[in-house]
């Protein structure tokens, strides 16, 4: 290995801070949360457990920072040691459960963005995920589709008028996983469907709306994020746009938690996720809606319930449309992930249809005619991991459910 490559992976550990420092020693001592990952429990893998990875960077920092490097010399990090580190990292949805169990309070998420960085320093990023970030700088999207053809989706599901106006109150993100995905066309429909009956003074960026930035920060590429903060921002600011709403979890928990950070300022903007928009339009009375008994279990995605606390505000909007809202047996905060996070898919993909699998056969346990949750990387996994373990269940984003009592969207 080269001595420039050793010195980028010296810079990349060099960049914890002294709390994240002590989080990792103490982390790599403590197997609490253990059984709380998803990752793990898939595959029993020491490797994919949080402890072991904490306590493998432990080891590599050491090699370069610790008393001992100083006074003997550094030693070299070895190939095995960065692929193994790279197989821990990425074997992680992201979920933040581990978080949650963790009895110090330790900011887990943060750390393991951190690690990816290291990964991509070592130059062991997995290939999925190095093409993925190939992608985005070529196309602005990580699905490698053309700019120009991020309203397409619009013609899918014969929506006649897409305003993309100079100037407007409210702008809808749509966010690439619904724009692009066939699986959440009709989520997109179904928010614009909202916001027409709503007589709201909206817009959409069309090919001008680039990636959130959060498949960069997931990559290990932080600085690359900026750049797509920056973009965006100044899009949405040149619009004079008062209020941002987007319909998935990974772009509402970045614009809110991390474009402050990345650009060192607050956007002059509110941002709102669709379904607080929602809930709050339907406590106002502004839409007449017939409720239903079906019986409809939600499901807390990831990002938008544990790392971004939005939980009430889902179900209060569930209770407009249905008296027979049921729940999963651990829901909420301690919600147990559905797999479809943390670039997860680009690296093993059959553990996310083993995760999903474990929530879509509890559903049908619970005899629920829909599984409703408010992500598109949620519903997306949700029909997959259903096509892929033959479950009949009917899986809908909630916007669509309100877009069907509208009367817009069919059955």
């Amino acid at each position: 290995m080269t001595s420039n490559t050793q010195e980028k992976i010296k810079e990349a550990l060099g960049k914890f801070t002294r709390k994240q420092l002590m989080e990792l020693d103490t982390c790599s001592h403590c197997a609490l949360c253990t059984k709380e990952c998803p990752a793990y429990n898939s595959s029993e893998n020491p490797l994919h457990a949080p402890g072991v990875r904490t306590s493998k960077t432990v080891k590599l920092y050491d090699k370069k920072f610790s008393l001992w490097s100083k006074i003997f010399g550094e030693k070299e990090i070895t190939q095995k040691e960065m692929e193994e580190l790279a197989e821990s990292a990425y074997h992680c949805t992201l979920c933040g459960r581990c978080r949650e169990s963790c009895p110090f309070g330790f900011e887990t998420h943060e750390l393991w963005i951190r690690i990816r960085e290291i990964v991509e320093a070592m130059g062991t990023t997995p290939e999925n995920v190095a093409r993925l970030a190939g992608l985005l700088d070529e196309t602005m999207n990580p699905y490698g589709q053309d700019p120009d053809t991020r309203l397409d989706w619009s013609f899918y599901v014969d929506l006649d008028d897409v305003p993309e106006e100079d100037e407007a109150e409210i702008a809808y993100f749509v966010g690439c996983t619904t724009a692009y995905k066939g699986a959440n066309h009709e989520v997109a429909f179904s928010i614009c469907s909202i916001l027409e009956e709503l007589g709201e003074n909206w817009t959409l960026l069309g090919e001008d709306e680039w990636c959130c930035g959060a498949p960069s920060m997931m990559a290990g590429k932080v600085e690359d994020a900026k750049k797509y903060a920056e973009h965006n921002v100044k899009i949405l600011e040149d619009k004079k746009v008062k209020k941002v709403i987007t319909g998935c979890a990974g772009c509402y928990r970045i614009f809110k938690f991390e474009y402050p950070a990345l650009l060192g300022r607050k956007p002059n903007f509110e941002i709102q996720h669709s379904v607080e928009f929602l809930r709050d339009k339907l406590a106002e009375g502004k839409l007449d809606l017939e409720k239903s008994d079906e019986r409809i279990i939600y499901h807390d995605p990831c990002e938008l319930g544990r790392l971004s606390g939005i939980i009430k505000e889902p179900r209060e909007a569930l209770s407009y449309l249905t008296s027979n809202q049921i729940e999963f047996h651990v829901n909420g905060i301690d919600s147990k992930c559905c797999g479809g996070g943390g670039l997860l898919q680009g690296v093993n993909n059959d553990m996310r249809l083993d995760i999903v699998k474990i929530k879509l056969e509890e559903a049908l346990e619970k005899k629920a005619d829909v599984l409703v949750s408010a992500c598109p990387a949620c519903k997306l996994a949700f029909v997959d991991g259903a096509r892929e373990h033959g479950i009949e269940l009917e899986i809908r984003d909630i916007h669509e459910l309100v877009a069907k009592k509208l009367g817009v969207l069919e059955e």
